[in-house]
């Protein structure tokens, strides 16, 4: 979300996990790839075009190391939602209650999973992302909803709980990328806190797992 490697940093980079014999490698994205029609998004962003991408791809293939596509697609959407042509999908636009001991930040940061354009604005971006990889892996994100039930949703997330707020949106993304012949990987943060409902997940998807402690 901040810095973007250039394309011989990035080669660079690739032939130094080669020597280390790892299998794959993933961009992480919010707003840093070119998408057409999303100009003011990226502008100031230097993004990754789909050119580089596929260049990318080839020369991680050659060494034998997987690209993975990885495009966030619920939280961590705080450089779409404030301008005006999206922002009607926000959960919302004021101050968010954040999970970090009582800290707050203004949003928006997350999309409103009920809005009826908020998954056709996701797979749009699938449509056009996905086809500069080889892989049929997919990291779709999900991770960090921190403002999940504090606007939109807030009344839903009410009478059906966050836990399954979120997994009824996960599962909606799931569905399109099955349907596009993937595997899909998403970051676990979220579900881990709703043990109950981890067996709902489809078992073909793979929660991803990271740490910011010791």
């Amino acid at each position: 979300r901040d810095k973007v490697y250039t394309l011989d940093t990035l080669f660079e980079l690739v032939d130094r996990l080669a020597g280390w014999k790892i299998n794959q490698l993933q961009l992480y994205t919010e707003h840093t790839f070119a998408y057409r029609a999303h100009r003011v998004v990226w502008e100031k962003a230097s993004p990754m075009t789909g050119q580089e991408i596929l260049a990318l791809d080839a020369y991680c293939r050659e060494r034998f190391i997987e690209l993975v596509p990885n495009q966030n697609s619920f939280g961590h959407l705080e450089r779409w939602l404030p301008h005006p042509a999206y922002a009607d999908l926000a959960e919302t636009h004021g101050e968010i209650i954040t999970p970090w001991g009582g800290y707050k930040m203004q949003g928006p940061f997350s999309l409103a999973p009920e809005h009826p354009g908020s998954l056709p604005f996701i797979t749009s971006l699938y449509d056009e992302l996905l086809p500069h990889f080889t892989s049929r892996m997919f990291n779709v994100g999900l991770d960090e909803t921190i403002d999940l039930g504090q606007g939109a949703s807030r009344e839903l997330v009410a009478k059906r709980g966050v836990g399954r707020v979120y997994l009824d949106f996960l599962l909606k993304i799931y569905g399109d990328v099955k349907r596009r012949g993937y595997t899909m990987q998403f970051w676990g943060d979220i579900i881990t806190k709703h043990p109950e409902l981890v067996p709902e997940l489809p078992r073909d998807a793979i929660a991803l797992a990271w740490g910011y402690e010791r």
